[in-house]
């Protein structure tokens, strides 16, 4: 029989418990993994695609329009899980879509990243202070600020780092901004 090196089993039971409180203290705290089972933001973010999501911007930075968020599902949805929509507008803009085309504070919004032409037109609505506007990428599809209004700032729990699996759609979705079209 062997000897047991005590010496050597404490060392690896102190290392792994150090990288699980670190594990632990990223997902916790910094970035976590996500998966997308709605076709609600086809073409960007698929059915079945896994996403890494980044949880500082929402407590330390600022949110943006076009930033690709995850947030606690509305009440109104009937669900207790996070969704993923880009986030449109901020507190105190104006949303409308009038043929087709998105409007923030009366400027036409260029969206190459949708899945088509909206086919629906939305009245002009003022964000509250404090609350976000989000909609998804594949407008026809997709129940989002359209149907259950603004959420509150603080339901976003991060902002979309990249896609890591399946591997042929491996891509970045960090710092998305929102481009408005000329003219």
């Amino acid at each position: 029989m062997f000897p047991l090196n005590w010496k050597a089993i404490k060392e690896w039971v102190v290392l792994f418990v150090i990288a699980i409180t670190i594990a632990m203290f990223l997902r916790t705290f910094i970035v976590e993994p996500r998966y997308v089972p709605t076709p609600s933001m086809v073409p960007t973010i698929r059915v079945d695609d896994r996403l890494y999501v980044e949880k500082l911007t929402p407590r330390f930075g600022t949110l943006q329009r076009g930033m690709i968020v995850t947030f606690l599902a509305p009440e109104q949805t009937g669900r207790d899980d996070y969704l993923v929509k880009r986030l449109i507008g901020l507190g105190g803009d104006v949303i409308s879509i009038i043929n087709g085309q998105l409007y923030v504070n009366g400027q036409a919004v260029y969206e190459p990243y949708l899945n088509g032409p909206m086919l629906s037109d939305y009245p002009e609505t003022t964000v509250p202070e404090g609350k976000l506007f989000l909609m998804g990428d594949n407008r026809n599809h997709s129940q989002d600020s359209r149907a259950w209004g603004s959420i509150e700032v603080s339901c976003v729990k991060g902002q979309a780092l990249f896609i890591y699996f399946p591997f042929g759609h491996i891509g970045s979705l960090w710092n998305q901004s929102m481009q408005f079209t000329e003219g």
